[in-house]
């Protein structure tokens, strides 16, 4: 599946695959002049190059290195000879890309290995600077990209929604939460989100969302505190698991929000 709309300067390309007639998760792109922020999943290589065919698409930028965001690099290259940009950490991860688990390839399909060039604190595309921001929590290799003078973040996979449920045991809320506030200090205009597409309202936005996660913090200390067990307090504050996390056999699961909240402690704002 690939859909395509325009947000101002911005073409958002949305892509996914589909299991048993069914979309299970699905991951955007975005093209600001000669660049795309990210490149999909190896599912959609071959539409996405398709589409790039003949529209001047001359190089891919990447906010962390998971499958659903650099899986049209291999294709890219070998067709259209897209260079492919991204931060140092990612770079060593791209020229050897491991194994990724068997629901994932399911979803997405596994990437190829590519040579990518490394960025720094900053770069450049569609006539305007992004500051590069390293934000972990996600990924280890995670940044963001801000151009101030516009007010614009690109979030990666950092934002995702309002009220994100779903974890996996290797993303830690803490570090999340505190990437979040980092942003949020940047007061930006206009989030864009590989999955919650093109966000107004960007300040709002990050409260909401850094909001939720202290609020649920809270809940679920008081729960533990009365003796609750992670899943008793899991299904009363966010009801049961669901399609997700038995396809990934516990991997990418309600609980695990609840056990890394639990063990961050996060509370007002801080981490203790």
């Amino acid at each position: 599946m690939l859909k395509v709309s325009e947000h101002g300067p911005f073409t958002r390309i949305r892509m996914g695959r589909k299991v048993l007639g069914w979309i299970v998760y699905e991951s955007s792109a975005f093209l600001l002049g000669d660049t795309l922020v990210d490149s999909g999943c190896p599912a959609t290589a071959r539409a996405l190059t398709e589409w790039c065919r003949g529209r001047g698409v001359r190089r891919v930028v990447h906010t962390h290195h998971h499958e659903d965001h650099v899986g049209g690099d291999a294709r890219l290259k070998a067709d259209l000879g897209v260079r492919i940009e991204a931060p140092p950490r990612t770079v060593s991860i791209l020229a050897d890309f491991y194994r990724i688990p068997t629901y994932r390839r399911m979803v997405w399909g596994q990437p190829e290995s590519v040579e990518a060039s490394p960025f720094s604190d900053r770069v450049e595309f569609g006539g305007h600077s992004f500051d590069v921001l390293p934000t972990p929590g996600h990924a280890a290799d995670h940044v963001c990209l801000f151009e101030p003078r516009e007010g614009w973040l690109l979030t990666g996979d950092l934002y995702i929604s309002p009220r994100v449920r779903y974890l996996r045991p290797s993303e830690d809320p803490g570090t999340i939460l505190a990437s979040l506030r980092r942003l949020l200090a940047l007061e930006p205009d206009l989030l864009i989100c590989s999955h919650a597409g093109v966000v107004e309202n960007g300040r709002d936005a990050l409260e909401e969302r850094i909001a939720s996660w202290e609020i649920l913090a809270e809940r679920a200390r008081k729960l533990a505190s009365g003796g609750h067990s992670d899943r008793a307090i899991t299904r009363r504050l966010l009801g049961r698991e669901g399609l997700l996390a038995w396809l990934s056999l516990g991997d990418f699961a309600k609980l695990n929000l609840v056990r890394g909240l639990l063990r961050s402690s996060v509370t007002g704002g801080k981490k203790q």
